[in-house]
């Protein structure tokens, strides 16, 4: 399977995408209100004036970290679309949804990003909205379209995909949490390849069950 171009960041500056890289790792790591703009400076290096010059505060950071990550989770998405017109077999769409990136999480930023928009959501509307339209709404409808998919072409029996779609979602929630452990030198109660062996497990039975 050819691997995807993961976007590059959003600006020119190096110094502004290393202070978005500082602080989706601080935020999600250690928490928003724990950090401060003189903790980022720091760690980047640079004057708190410096850091200023970008960002007129914690809340405008926080927004482009949150942009930042859409950004590369919606491409995700589309290259997985992509790859799964293409499928012509059930387990071929299985390695496709279950592939190596997704397993290793080569994209820290991205794992970490994500957990910071769930824990966030409670204390920032921005957050709150990226959660049901990216992981609710979003991402729901793409998993139910390839679930269908495989309906249509009879590759594997009618059943209900939303139901599966949400099922599934909430697995890489789940996932995505214990890769962030594992990121902080946390062992986590669960090994994160019995997770991702079980979520696969999970949508094979679902999908393949005859009612």
């Amino acid at each position: 399977m050819p691997d995807r171009e993961i976007p590059g960041s959003f600006y020119d500056s190096e110094t502004q995408n290393k202070i978005l890289d500082t602080a989706t790792e601080l935020f999600a790591l250690k928490g928003y209100g724990a950090v401060s703009m003189r903790d980022i400076a720091k760690i980047v290096g640079i004057k708190m004036s410096s850091i200023y010059y970008y960002y007129d505060g914690k809340e405008a950071l926080l927004d482009d970290v949150f942009k930042r990550f859409e950004r590369g989770y919606r491409h995700y998405f589309d290259w997985l679309t992509a790859m799964n017109k293409e499928a012509e077999s059930f387990e071929e769409v299985m390695d496709i949804m279950f592939n190596s990136e997704f397993r290793d999480m080569r994209d820290p930023l991205s794992c970490l990003g994500m957990s910071l928009i769930i824990k966030e959501q409670h204390n920032h509307e921005s957050a709150r909205k990226l959660v049901f339209d990216l992981f609710y709404d979003f991402s729901v409808k793409r998993m139910k379209a390839y679930f269908d998919n495989l309906i249509e072409k009879s590759i594997t029996p009618p059943t209900d995909t939303r139901m599966i779609a949400i099922l599934f979602m909430f697995g890489v929630i789940a996932y995505n949490d214990i890769k962030v452990q594992e990121y902080a030198g946390i062992k986590p109660p669960i090994n994160s390849m019995e997770i991702f062996n079980d979520m696969r497990q999970m949508v094979t039975i679902s999908l393949t069950h005859k009612n």
